[in-house]
């Protein structure tokens, strides 16, 4: 079967997507003036919309300097090898400055993995990302190419 016999609908995706970002760490690609970098992050959906995560980044790392520059962000969850199913997306990344977003990243982080605990107590700086659109593929299951769920209210 190839991947032009599949009827995959939104709630299809949806349902992918839900299982690939249960992972806890996703990989970043940034980039300033024109050099590109890429570095991995734990994360957590914002009260469980796929499409508002959030994470923590060294307050002094590359990363951050990037996305201070350059907001765009380039993101990858992929839980158990690319055959199996894994995410792609394009979205913005803005720091959490105020006292109770932080809190919130925390909790949420915490939420989803425990072990992240030490971490929170380094330094650190909350980041929210808002993700434009996902590309979700399967090899194994035939979505190939991946399939693409837009934001509600973005296309």
């Amino acid at each position: 079967m190839t991947s032009n016999d599949v009827r995959i609908t939104d709630q299809d995706i949806q349902d992918k997507l839900t299982g690939v970002l249960g992972f806890t760490s996703i990989d970043l690609a940034t980039s300033k003036a024109g050099v590109n970098w890429c570095s991995n992050a734990f994360f957590a959906e914002l009260n469980g919309d796929p499409f508002r995560l959030t994470l923590v980044l060294e307050s002094g790392g590359r990363t951050l300097d990037c996305l201070r520059a350059n907001p765009s962000i380039g993101v990858k969850v992929v839980p158990d090898g690319f055959l199996n199913p894994f995410a792609q997306g394009l979205g913005t990344a803005v720091v959490r400055t105020g006292a109770s977003e932080r809190e919130e990243t925390f909790r949420t982080l915490l939420r989803k993995e425990p072990q992240i605990e030490p971490f929170l107590s380094t330094p650190i700086e909350a980041v929210e990302v808002h993700i434009d659109w996902w590309r979700v593929t399967h090899v194994q299951g035939g979505w190939l190419p991946g399939r693409v769920l837009y934001r509600p209210g973005a296309s």
